[in-house]
């Protein structure tokens, strides 16, 4: 087995995490529902997966949305998918 760098492992986490919120938004947009998120939900949810603590994800998914992967309102608790 490869070992993988910091930079590199952190790319992958990154990565894992944009892809399973990606997927969360095709599902409720396949059930007709609006396309936003509870953050708290989600990112317990990504705790779980990934195990990593609540501020790394948090940090992850700031710079996923600096990216305008998606709209991450902390005030509102959501996160919406970003306007294509």
């Amino acid at each position: 087995m490869v070992r993988m760098d910091g930079a590199e492992a952190r790319r992958e986490r990154i990565n894992r995490m944009a892809r399973t919120i990606q997927a969360m938004f095709y599902a409720k947009k396949e059930r007709e529902e609006p396309e936003e998120l509870p953050l708290k939900k989600t990112v317990s949810k990504l705790g779980i997966e990934t195990g990593l603590t609540r501020q790394k994800i948090m940090t992850y998914l700031e710079e996923l949305a600096d990216d305008d992967q998606f709209i991450l309102d902390v005030e509102h608790d959501k996160i919406r998918k970003a306007e294509s």
